[in-house]
Formats: structure tokens, C-alpha cells, sequence
């Protein structure tokens, strides 16, 4: 069982990797249909006191969170700045990253592949109640969607990310998951029982 869990990791991996491609690449370009460029006339005026202040990788938020929500003054300042906006949640990288970059993409498939191994261990550990194709595909099938609904509608409520994106977003992971279900499903599945010959 163990070398049909990982052999199924490895080729679902593969398959959500090419599809991430298709997804947000030159094919359906999901990038540019589900974000949006800075307005160019606003553009210098957010890049460059980032960029003249050396402002360290990082993930940011305005309004910034509080160091202390027992100062009452603070804490305040806060509220007032939140019910003002505009909010602000924002990763930053400081240098600059080729779009192809080996290493990057690497990350990308031992991501897929850890997710993809994770999954097919999932399913080695229930697959004898599981004797069915179908069934398998579905049950994993249900944990992507699982996973979806709870990252993407969690960022639409706290984030502001908009329900276009996590929608798009959505889309993505639950195709991805579908692929890796497929394959697994047809991969790992309940061991063939050997009947054992009556003698007489």
C-alpha cells in the first residue's frame, strides 16, 4: 500500500501542478481576471516610501494590530481608524522574483505533493470501507471542498478579500482537488481479499 500511496501523490501532484499553469497562467490567465493593478496615478505614491524606508518582508495590515489591547488610547485610536478605513491586509516582498523562478516553482510541486501525499494517506487508512471508485473519489473530493469553504469565506469575512476572488480562488482548488481525487482513487483502493481454498 505504501508505494501505491506515494506513486498516487507523485502523479497527482504532477497533474495539480500543470493545472496551476492553465489556471493562472497564459491559458485562462484567472490572474488577471481576479486581480486588479494598483491605479497608476496611485501606484508611486504606495511603492515608493515602502521602498525609501527599507520596509522588511513581511505580512502588514492598516490598521496595524495593537501591541498592548489593554491601552485603552490605543486600543481607541484603533477603532476609529478601522471605522474610517481604508483597510489594508498586505504580504510584501521587498526584492524582485522572476515568475519563473526554479526554485519557486519547486516549492510549488512539494506543496502540491505534500498535500497530494496527505490526502492519499487519508484515503489508504479508510479505503476498506470505501470499495467503491466513486465513493473514494467523493470522499476526498469532500475534503477539498472542505478546505476551500474554510480558507477562501474566511478571508471574504475578516480580510475584505472580495467574494469574486475567493470564488476564483475556490474554483482552483476544488478542480485540483478533483484531479488529485481521481487519481488517488484509482491508485489506492481496498486490498483484494484471497480466499483461502476449503479442503476437505
Amino acid at each position: 500500500m505504501a508505494i501505491r500511496v506515494v506513486a498516487s501523490a507523485f502523479l497527482s501532484a504532477v497533474l495539480m501542478f500543470f493545472w496551476g499553469f492553465v489556471y493562472w497562467g497564459p491559458v485562462l490567465n484567472m490572474t488577471g481576471k481576479l486581480m486588479a493593478p494598483l491605479p497608476a496615478e496611485a501606484e508611486l505614491d504606495v511603492l515608493a516610501p515602502l521602498r525609501s524606508n527599507k520596509v522588511a518582508d513581511g505580512m502588514y495590515a492598516y490598521p496595524g494590530p495593537m501591541k498592548d489591547m489593554k491601552d485603552e488610547k490605543a486600543v481607541a485610536d484603533w477603532e476609529a481608524k478601522i471605522k474610517e478605513g481604508p483597510i489594508v491586509h498586505m504580504s510584501y516582498h521587498a526584492g524582485g522574483v522572476s515568475p519563473m523562478d526554479p526554485a519557486m516553482m519547486a516549492k510549488g510541486f512539494a506543496h502540491g505533493l505534500v498535500v497530494a501525499l496527505l490526502a492519499a494517506i487519508l484515503l489508504a487508512m479508510v479505503a476498506h470501507g470505501l470499495p467503491a471508485y466513486t465513493s473514494r473519489v467523493g470522499v476526498l473530493l469532500l475534503v477539498a471542498l472542505i478546505s476551500a469553504i474554510w480558507t477562501n469565506v474566511a478571508h471574504v469575512i475578516w480580510w475584505f478579500d472580495t467574494p469574486r476572488y475567493a470564488a476564483g480562488q475556490m474554483v482552483y482548488e476544488l478542480v485540483a482537488g478533483l484531479l488529485m481525487a481521481l487519481v488517488t482513487a484509482a491508485i489506492v483502493k481496498p486490498r483484494v481479499a484471497v480466499a483461502t481454498p476449503v479442503t476437505p
